[in-house]
């Protein structure tokens, strides 16, 4: 919230004209699934996690770039529990009921291997650039780390698991990155 908060953004415009700072993260999804941006893509509107917590992010990251401020934009990826609500059949899930399964601090993961969910980042992540933001850092590319480990399942990679015996975590991550790479 800070970079919607007026005093918090009066304060880091402050410490750019005052210090070294030469960067800037904002959040653009965060920890919890919400978009903080206006996003424009069909698909990122259509799942209707936008709140819109920056106004006049456009004219900030202008300002921002007159002070020779380079800015970041923060995407927490698989660690989505909206996307995951919504799309339980993305999710990661419990083994023993497949529900959608949560880590301790009850928040859930898209399964990696979800290309539709790819698709989703792909979208953000341009909408983000049009906005003029200079960089995107895509946390949370992991599968989940924190949780009941042993009721654990991910719908779609074990799947790949199973026509591929090849195909495990690391190759989901890999195929994930050359996906971005390709797109972006």
């Amino acid at each position: 919230w800070a970079a919607g908060t007026p005093s918090l953004r009066t304060h880091v415009i402050k410490l750019a004209d005052t210090t070294e700072i030469n960067a800037v993260v904002i959040d653009i999804k965060d920890y919890n699934g919400k978009i903080t941006i206006p996003a424009e893509s069909d698909i990122v509107v259509r799942e209707g996690f936008l709140e819109r917590r920056i106004p006049n992010i456009r004219e900030m990251i202008a300002d921002l770039h007159k002070r020779n401020i380079y800015v970041i934009g923060r995407i927490t990826v698989f660690q989505d529990p909206l996307y995951a609500r919504a799309h339980p059949e993305r999710a990661v899930q419990k083994e023993s009921d497949k529900s959608v399964w949560k880590d301790y601090k009850k928040l859930s993961f898209v399964d990696v291997s979800a290309r539709e969910y790819w698709d989703y980042i792909v979208a953000l992540s341009e909408d983000a650039y049009t906005l003029g933001f200079d960089e995107l850092n895509f946390d949370y590319i992991r599968f989940p780390s924190d949780g009941n480990m042993k009721d654990i399942y991910y719908p779609i990679s074990n799947d790949a698991l199973v026509d591929d015996p090849t195909n495990g975590k690391a190759v989901a991550l890999e195929k994930f990155f050359a996906y971005l790479a390709e797109k972006l």
